[in-house]
């Protein structure tokens, strides 16, 4: 049995795959084993005025970058996102009729109807003040779907704490345990 093992990172519009918590889910994936694909949408960054449109041409650009790697060869797959990526990364899944392993952090609206009991869902996680999202209504989706999610007290959408260098490397070294 080959047992061949991949991690996709979908990073978010303003937090790329090189940031802290998705650059040490990488690491950690790797570490373990996994080959490492980090998705990267900055040539499309600027082209686009509304979120929407923006989400919607990721998801073409990303489909066709993983439609050239064979995922069925692989025997498990996880998929890593933060913020819009979260929301290409249930897409994606549905989309190329696979089963993915997900990590979402801090989802957006439109991942909503991704984070579902059917889907295998590692956790969830995003902060109390998080003005992208309403805690309340990823909690509500979390409860009745049965889901993990990890709330994280007064951090906004990027799970950071304003201001508290030490409180953030201590949020990072949490978030990344539960990989």
């Amino acid at each position: 049995m080959s047992n061949k093992k991949i991690v996709v990172i979908f990073p978010g519009v303003n937090y790329r795959a090189d940031c802290p918590l998705l650059y040490y889910a990488g690491f950690k994936f790797e570490t373990r084993g996994y080959e490492k694909v980090a998705i990267n949408y900055d040539d499309l960054t600027n082209k686009y005025d509304l979120l929407a449109q923006f989400i919607e041409a990721v998801k073409s650009d990303v489909l066709a970058k993983l439609r050239a790697i064979d995922l069925s060869q692989y025997d498990d797959i996880v998929f890593v996102s933060k913020s819009m990526g979260t929301a290409v990364a249930g897409w994606i899944e549905e989309k190329l009729c696979i089963k993915a392993r997900h990590i979402y952090l801090t989802p957006i609206e439109e991942t909503l109807s991704y984070i579902k009991k059917d889907k295998d869902i590692i956790i969830v996680v995003a902060g109390t003040r998080d003005k992208l999202l309403n805690t309340n209504i990823l909690k509500e989706q979390c409860m009745k779907e049965n889901i993990p999610l990890k709330l994280i007290d007064g951090a906004g959408h990027r799970l950071e704490v304003k201001g508290d260098i030490d409180k953030n490397i201590e949020l990072l070294r949490e978030i990344v345990s539960t990989y």
